[in-house]
């Protein structure tokens, strides 16, 4: 029996141009779907510091480790390698170190040697690395991006008041012809801050990169390169574009899903599909909650779009209706590139609600204040709710004599933790803030950066009208008609009883998508039934089965996926990095379908783990991994995969098939 998927479509939530602003000027240390501010906090969790048990390793063999600056918590990032030597970024976060980039020499794979190390600008982060090579240089890329405290009465770059946050912006390129003795090509070009970036060579000579701003709403830069020395900005797209000339990325309703509803672009790769003379230059892009976006970059100053993913409804692993998004990181797979991994980073495994009336409504949690859910410091509070105006300081009416709890407060005229500390100093065990009609605000959500002593939670304009018990309020009227809408009532007023908690939600996982033209039939287990998948249709994920365990949403590390390589001796086979679970060896299998109801450790459908690394006790004050990057070299003719421990530094891994008898099997049978 063959079933065809049909998507679910979702209502479109329009995302103005105010969106990729830095800030209102009546908010301090907001971020709210800014995309700069996401990406701060797309790598720092809440969670405590800790680890899954090391259980069972096989698969990946430990040839070497390089410490680089010795055992420093959160500091290494993403990984590449070139001609016998490893380029290693740095998150630098909270204290934005000068911490840059550090270069190892891996020709001794067993003995690597940290040769040199490039500083970061003051105030300045250096998180991606590539190198390529570029006629007769090899040349580093790094990205810059502003890490220093705001200054100014506005929000970051382009806020209010000549507001602006301090360092450095673009990219940097370095000549790394000698490794050890790196020198400036060029230092800061472009003038808007960068998280990824991706270098490729046509046939013809030219060298061309893909570059993320962290700003615009066209957030896909295309550069020529081929001069490094001389870089020049060419192209400027990206999902503002796309929203007028390719309908199909806001038609399926899933821009603003995850736990930060904006549809930012986070890490893009590019590949020729046709090696050889023909050629055929692609990039995927992930696109956090938009999903996973393809381009024809053939001709770069023209690119064409070619697709764009939309996320299983319900989510496949989780069961949650809508799926979450948090599209990361992908990269082309498979014989002849006919599938794309794409993996989801979703730092937040707790799903954060406000019921009341019978309805549950999705909310965020503030950064800074006590948080509400399993293993929290607070498992769940319940209260009658009051409506308590904008609490922009002054005095409010004492909690105990308005008969209330939980502060209901409108966003807008002043900071969250002002709001935060002034329902705070009344008396209320919370407080839940809802979005004001400004243009671009209205439905849209918010990550809170807070501070305070009770609970803080932010949902849409239309929850708050809701928790208030106000009947009638129309969303689609926001902003232009909101006069037609009902009032807000009187400060002091009541709404119903609510219920603040959380209920799990999962982690990020690895999807596998159609990257051919055409429809394709996959199986949907061992019993003969099947499923015909479109283009970028999803016919295969995985999922460790710690990240499916509420037991372990706290306290066991952070148990997403994060970056990912293909295996060039298998392009069905992918190396993961995955934080806390370590490093994961995952293949393509037709047929596989797990639950993990016999203990196989893994939910999984048409994919298969075939090695897993978690560093044990035997490694002493490297215990207890948290992997951030992968990438996959080549030394002396052998294969070795780097992996980039946030804590630990640089691990040179090697990958075998241990037993192929056993359940944990690598190259074994169609079943276990």
């Amino acid at each position: 029996m063959a079933i065809t998927y049909a998507w679910r479509s979702l209502t479109v939530i329009a995302l103005s141009a105010t969106l990729s602003t830095y800030a209102l000027a009546d908010e301090l240390l907001v971020s709210d779907g800014d995309k700069a501010d996401n990406k701060h906090l797309l790598h720092d969790t809440p969670l405590p510091d800790g680890h899954v048990p090391a259980n069972v390793n096989y698969g990946f063999n430990v040839v070497g480790r390089d410490t680089l600056g010795g055992i420093s918590t959160g500091l290494y990032t993403d990984v590449w390698a070139h001609d016998g030597y490893a380029y290693i970024g740095t998150f630098q976060e909270p204290d934005c170190t000068r911490a840059g980039v550090y270069i190892s020499d891996i020709r001794d794979p067993a003995n690597p040697v940290t040769v040199s190390m490039i500083k970061s600008p003051p105030q300045t982060r250096i998180n991606d690395v590539k190198v390529t090579r570029i006629g007769d240089r090899d040349v580093l890329i790094h990205s810059l991006e502003p890490c220093g405290p705001l200054v100014g009465g506005g929000q970051a770059l382009g806020g209010g008041n000549g507001g602006h946050q301090q360092g450095q912006l673009g990219i940097s390129l370095w000549d790394v012809s000698d490794p050890a003795k790196p020198h400036p090509l060029k230092q800061n070009f472009l003038d808007f801050p960068v998280h990824n970036t991706f270098p490729w060579t046509t046939s013809a000579g030219k060298t061309y990169l893909l570059i993320v701003d962290d700003v615009a709403l066209d957030d896909l830069k295309i550069a020529d390169i081929t001069k490094p020395q001389a870089p020049k900005l060419i192209t400027t797209t990206g999902i503002e574009t796309w929203r007028d000339t390719n309908p199909e990325v806001t038609a399926d309703g899933q821009e603003f899903m995850g736990s930060f509803a904006a549809p930012l672009l986070h890490d893009i790769w590019v590949n020729d599909l046709n090696p050889g003379p023909g050629e055929n230059w692609q990039a995927v892009l992930s696109y956090w909650d938009a999903g996973f976006i393809t381009l024809d970059v053939n001709d770069p100053y023209n690119p064409i779009f070619l697709g764009d993913s939309t996320y299983p409804d319900p989510d496949p692993v989780h069961g949650i209706s809508p799926p979450e998004g948090n599209a990361h990181a992908a990269v082309f797979a498979g014989p002849n590139f006919d599938k794309i991994f794409g993996g989801d980073e979703d730092f937040d495994s707790l799903f954060t609600a406000v019921t009341a009336g019978g309805e549950a409504y999705q909310a965020n949690q503030g950064s800074d204040v006590p948080q509400i859910g399993p293993g929290a410091d607070i498992e769940e509070l319940m209260e009658q709710t009051a409506f308590v105006g904008q609490a922009c300081g002054g005095t409010l009416a004492p909690a105990a004599d308005v008969g209330a709890g939980i502060a209901l407060i409108e966003r807008g005229g002043c900071t969250f933790t002002l709001k935060a500390q002034t329902v705070e100093a009344a008396g209320y065990s919370a407080g839940v803030v809802f979005n004001s009609a400004a243009t671009g605000n209205c439905e849209a959500t918010v990550s809170m950066l807070v501070e305070a002593g009770i609970p803080m939670l932010f949902v849409p304009r239309s929850t708050g009208f809701a928790v208030l018990g106000i009947d009638g309020y129309d969303p689609s009227l926001c902003p232009d008609g909101e006069g037609a809408n009902p009032a807000l009532p009187a400060p002091a007023s009541l709404g119903l009883v609510a219920t603040l908690g959380a209920v799990f939600d999962g982690w990020g996982y690895l999807h596998t998508l159609n990257n051919t033209s055409s429809d394709i039939t996959v199986p949907l287990g061992m019993d003969g039934e099947t499923a015909t998948v479109g283009y970028l249709g999803e016919m295969g994920y995985y999922a460790p089965a710690e990240i499916t365990d509420p037991a372990l949403a706290t306290g066991a590390g952070d148990l997403t996926m994060h970056n990912l390589e293909i295996d060039p001796a298998n392009p069905d086979r992918t190396f993961i990095s995955w934080y806390s679970l370590g490093m994961r060896a995952v293949e393509w299998r037709p047929g596989h379908l797990h639950d993990n109801s016999k203990g196989e450790g893994v939910v999984s459908w048409n994919m298969h783990e075939v090695g897993r690394f978690i560093a044990g006790d035997e490694y002493g004050d490297a215990a207890g991994s948290n992997f951030w990057g992968v990438h996959v070299t080549e030394v002396e003719g052998e294969q070795y995969i780097l992996g980039t421990d946030r804590n630990t530094g640089l691990w040179i891994f090697q990958w075998n098939c241990e037993d192929a008898t056993d359940v944990l099997y690598c190259n074994g049978p169609a079943t276990p």
